[in-house]
């Protein structure tokens, strides 16, 4: 809005005057600035209010649902346009990707419009935040998810607003078949640097704020490690020798970062202890993911 605001009061110059003619001089500068800013305090709305419905739409579709609607109060010819359907339509692809992907299912529903629709989503993580299962089961309820793992998945994995515990509770307690289905989702091709990819796969999950359990990460670890051995064949890493090495980076991790073990392991005793169970590997890509660890840090958070 300030910047619509400033484009709109900003001076436009007249035929035949240069911008040297206007450039005030040292002693003038204090005096146009004054009148700038009195220009910019006396600019009233209806310079806003008077734009094409379509320069409009166009100002609306840069703003967030909450603008949109207090764009629609303060300025009252603009009441009829925030409520136009494909601006609340972009609205919901924009801020629920999992809209997007199943765009031809939601146009075929009868909403009543699609402020509703995002009103709805809205609703359902808030819901989430305070339970998950009951989250997933209002959307159900208003047919914009099924009960089909894979659907469920794509929806968690594409909304980042869902809060992460709920997440890890959700999957890892109530329907592991959704993590199964999630993890699907995941793309590591060509991603060569193993710790980084399980770390950056971990924050999802993350152990301190999600509570979890050894039983719980060595599950996330092996749906982790088939899912990256199957992206990427051409590194010849099965997903035994993949787990087996997130298992030692884990473990690696938790030994830096402990404060009662004082004698912190070395990358010579990292790749002894590792390479018996890695078969193919050499020590020197081990070396890489000792340094990688000892450099940015344990790959859970």
């Amino acid at each position: 809005m300030g910047a619509i605001l400033a484009i709109i009061s900003s001076p436009v110059l007249e035929p035949g005057e240069n911008e040297q003619e206007r450039k005030p001089g040292p002693k003038s500068r204090d005096q146009t600035a004054e009148k700038a800013a009195d220009k910019l305090y006396n600019l009233s709305l209806p310079a806003l209010a008077n734009l094409p419905p379509e320069v409009t739409l166009k100002i609306l579709s840069n703003l967030t649902a909450t603008e949109v609607c207090l764009a629609g109060c303060v300025i009252s010819t603009w009441s009829d346009i925030t409520e136009d359907d494909m601006l609340w339509l972009q609205l919901v692809k924009a801020d629920w990707k999992y809209a997007a992907f199943v765009q031809e299912r939601i146009l075929e529903q009868s909403w009543e419009s699609f402020k509703k629709l995002y009103l709805i989503m809205d609703e359902a993580q808030l819901i989430f935040a305070i339970n998950p299962m009951k989250g997933v089961e209002y959307l159900q309820d208003n047919q914009i998810l099924s009960n089909d793992a894979g659907d469920i998945a794509l929806y968690l994995h594409t909304t980042e607003k869902l809060k992460r515990e709920e997440l890890c509770t959700y999957l890892l307690q109530h329907r592991p078949d959704v993590l199964e289905e999630f993890v699907k989702l995941e793309d590591y091709t060509n991603q060569s640097v193993l710790p980084n990819v399980l770390r950056n796969f971990l924050t999802k999950f993350p152990a301190s704020r999600c509570n979890l359990g050894k039983e719980q990460l060595l599950t996330l670890l092996l749906k982790f490690s088939f899912r990256y051995s199957e992206c990427n064949p051409q590194f010849n890493l099965s997903q035994d020798v993949v787990y087996n090495i997130c298992c030692s980076l884990m473990l690696l991790g938790y030994d830096f970062k402990h404060p009662l073990i004082k004698n912190k392991m070395s990358k010579r005793e990292f790749i002894r202890n590792t390479r018996d169970l890695t078969p193919g590997v050499t020590n020197d890509y081990l070396g890489h993911m000792y340094d990688n660890v000892y450099l940015i840090g344990p790959v859970v958070r």
